[in-house]
């Protein structure tokens, strides 16, 4: 990379948006993406719309069997329908579930039959008020980070057997976040959403590593898409959309990595790793962000705790 490219990656405004995913597109291997993924089983949360949308399409365009694993019925046939229309021998399948509600991610595991290739934690929210679910937990940490890890270590066994991966999508907005585990569980006195967002960020990218450590024959990834224009964005955080609507990645674009680490032959020997553009890349950006490992202790004590009362 050479001395511009560097900078205008500082710039993050220069790296995040459309012209920063073009310009590291030039470096990608497009025999990466050349791959079949007949006979293969694919699991996508939040895939009605968005980047999981883009996601699961994608993957069904190279042979996967794919399940959108969706909280809405209805948009998620509606998905369903148009990945049909627009790839007719797709092999797509709905399931409803709630990754926010333990029960719903206990119910889901517990009725889906077959091996398990692939799953894509992508379902997430950001909420401007403190609210939360039935079971008690506060809205972004249950949807961002307790059900994805109830759901991920529910499948495991299934990931063990096939030699799977696990990419889980995060944000760049962890950036300005170090791991506090009283945010992070909504144990504030004035609620920030886009705090908590990025609280559930950061533990999510602790947690894979954790898992890479225990679990060496699954591979597991996490990454951010830079700034994608995808229904979320626009309802979740409309001042920043119009002010970057210009100049944000397509949902396609966004979604590329995710795609790329789900089938590229290249991840052997590379769990535990964070992703930007294909690229492995540091998952603080400066150094005031980084955990103890006391505190990524506490962190995997408190999710284990939670998701198994």
């Amino acid at each position: 990379m050479g001395l511009f490219d560097k900078a205008l990656d500082a710039s993050v405004l220069f790296s995040f948006d459309r012209s920063g995913f073009e310009r590291h597109a030039r470096r990608f291997v497009e025999a990466d993406l050349r791959v079949s993924m007949q006979g293969k089983v694919v699991l996508v949360t939040g895939a009605n719309s968005g980047l999981g949308f883009s996601t699961a399409r994608a993957l069904a365009a190279l042979g996967a069997t794919v399940h959108l694993l969706c909280r809405d019925e209805a948009r998620g046939q509606a998905a369903v329908e148009r990945i049909k229309a627009e790839l007719p021998s797709a092999d797509v399948h709905l399931s409803r579930l709630d990754v926010s509600r333990l029960s719903d991610v206990r119910r889901f595991v517990e009725g889906f039959r077959g091996s398990v290739d692939v799953l894509v934690n992508n379902a997430g929210v950001l909420p401007d008020t403190l609210t939360r679910t039935e079971e008690g937990h506060e809205v972004t940490f249950a949807t961002n980070v307790l059900g994805p890890y109830a759901l991920t270590e529910a499948l495991l066994p299934r990931l063990v057997l096939s030699k799977g991966r696990v990419v889980t999508v995060t944000s760049g907005g962890m950036f300005t976040q170090k791991l506090d585990l009283t945010t992070l569980q909504g144990e504030v006195k004035r609620f920030d959403g886009v705090v908590a967002y990025a609280q559930t960020k950061r533990a999510e990218v602790i947690l894979s590593e954790q898992w890479a450590v225990k679990h060496p024959d699954v591979t597991f990834s996490t990454m951010h898409p830079g700034w994608a224009d995808t229904p979320a964005v626009r309802s979740s955080l409309p001042r920043f959309y119009r002010f970057t609507k210009g100049i944000l990645r397509t949902p396609e674009q966004g979604a590329d990595t995710i795609v790329w680490l789900a089938v590229t032959p290249r991840l052997t020997g590379k769990s535990g790793l964070f992703w930007f553009d294909r690229a492995p890349v540091s998952p603080h950006l400066v150094g005031w962000t980084k955990e103890t490992e006391q505190q990524r202790e506490a962190l995997a004590r408190l999710v284990e705790k939670a998701a198994t009362r």
